[in-house]
């Protein structure tokens, strides 16, 4: 899995848990603020046929 961007390494862990907390609760602001409009975002990306599905016609003739 590809991370979007690289943490340095010397970053002390405090800065990260303060961070983490900072991101917790923007995820759970963000949430609380736009539930019903991220389910229906969500149902609706997940109801997308994927770019490599083909569309099969049906009602063609077998070949035998």
């Amino acid at each position: 899995m590809n991370r979007p961007f690289e943490l340095p390494e010397s970053l002390p862990a405090q800065t990260a848990m303060t961070l983490f907390e900072l991101f917790s609760q923007l995820a759970d602001a963000i949430w609380d603020q736009y539930e019903s409009d991220l389910v229906e975002l969500s149902i609706a990306e997940l109801n997308q046929p994927p770019d490599t599905q083909h569309s099969f016609d049906f009602d063609d003739d077998p070949p035998f």
